[in-house]
């Protein structure tokens, strides 16, 4: 009777120990996924700013592309002394232009400066995130990702913006603790965080990352 009292006793511990480990593995399951999810959206929010990055590059042609170099050296260094040495060459024994020329030049030399003060604009271009981010903190209440898009989308009609990227983006921030979200109903509302407890949460995902 007394060995039959005692597996009782002991299995209900093994029981009792099986669900708390059960309980703490649920939790860590749903902390993990979360996490996840939240560095998922991240990436879909850099690919698509890399997306635009590339479009913005590609319409601005060659010009861009030369000015962001992706090799960089000795080589290229040789490259442009002997690029130089052959334009001195070929304007050594070129004719002389007629005056016509020198206005046309005059022009292409206005056009060139027009591109790079398109480009200087585009390289200085706020991203996506800082746009959202402006939206909530100019608005102060909860907003809707719909409500967003149509905002941006109102002021920037030359740019397209996907709703679905705006609310990765919204995912984001709340991720990185620079907005709240909240649930009214059916509907899910976010609004921007006060700049200390951005910080504040900043640092808690430092410590938690590390």
């Amino acid at each position: 009777m007394d060995t039959s009292a005692d597996n009782t006793n002991l299995k209900s511990q093994y029981a009792a120990q099986i669900n708390t480990d059960l309980e703490l593995n649920s939790a860590d399951h749903e902390r993990v996924s979360s996490e996840i999810t939240a560095l998922q959206q991240q990436l879909l929010v850099l690919e698509n700013n890399r997306t635009l990055l590339l479009g913005m590059r590609q319409s601005l042609g060659d010009e861009a592309a030369g000015d962001v170099p992706e090799n960089t050296g000795v080589s290229s260094s040789e490259n442009g002394a002997s690029a130089a040495r052959k334009s001195a060459e070929r304007s050594a024994t070129r004719k002389p232009k007629k005056k016509t020329d020198t206005a046309s030049d005059k022009r292409k030399g206005a056009e060139s400066g027009g591109n790079r003060t398109k480009r200087v604009r585009a390289a200085g271009a706020p991203t996506l995130r800082d746009l959202i981010h402006g939206d909530l903190t100019q608005h102060g209440e909860p907003r809707s990702a719909a409500e967003v898009t149509a905002a941006l989308t109102q002021t920037l009609p030359d740019r397209e913006i996907k709703a679905t990227v705006v609310r990765s983006t919204l995912e984001a921030l709340v991720a990185k603790g620079e907005a709240h979200r909240t649930k009214q109903q059916r509907s899910v509302l976010y609004s921007a965080t006060a700049p200390d407890a951005a910080a504040g949460a900043a640092e808690r995902n430092a410590a938690s990352s590390s």
